[in-house]
């Protein structure tokens, strides 16, 4: 598996499940006239989730393209738990690392994005040793729960930066600067 197969992999999970949520829906409401009531509301929410994801992924994974903080926002709307973000979203590295977020921060949190430090708090948060050790530079798991990681373990050796992690029971911090 190369990185590329990792990514479209990961990207094509997120989007599979509100693809069929949209199918389904339709199906429902050939089936059942008086569903479309209810259908029309989940119809137009997984339609919104389902750009939400796209914009997203294009703008970490695809042609250059202007990254603003509303892209995050709304792609960590369509997650499950809650998340608030401070600091701005104005390139690759803030994306992957708020996609890193959603993976670390298990029941949702804070995301605080600064020029050179990302700091992720949260009552469940885990950092598992895999995702640390991709991140570092240690090594390199080609599988697609490690996408984040991944992106931003190629962005580091690409800008010849290095990554220092600080972790506690509620709180990670990633730092970045040039390689010495």
């Amino acid at each position: 598996m190369t990185l590329n197969e990792v990514y479209v992999t990961k990207m094509s999970h997120d989007l599979a499940g509100i693809i069929g949520t949209l199918r389904n829906t339709a199906e429902l409401a050939e089936m059942d006239a008086d569903f479309m009531t209810e259908g029309l509301a989940l119809l137009k929410n997984s339609a919104g989730v389902l750009a939400a994801r796209l914009k997203f992924f294009r703008a970490l994974l695809g042609l250059d393209t202007k990254i603003e903080t509303p892209i995050a926002t709304a792609y960590l709307e369509t997650i499950t738990a809650t998340f608030h973000m401070n600091g701005s979203v104005e390139n690759r590295i803030s994306l992957a690392f708020v996609l890193l977020a959603t993976e670390c921060l298990l029941r949702g949190g804070t995301i605080t994005l600064l020029p050179e430090t990302v700091t992720f708090s949260g009552e469940s948060i885990v950092l598992d040793s895999i995702r640390e050790n991709i991140l570092l530079g240690h090594e390199q798991v080609l599988n697609p729960q490690y996408m984040a990681a991944l992106w931003i373990s190629e962005w580091m050796k690409e800008n010849n930066k290095s990554l220092h992690i600080d972790k506690t029971a509620t709180q990670i911090t990633f730092s970045f600067s040039a390689k010495e």
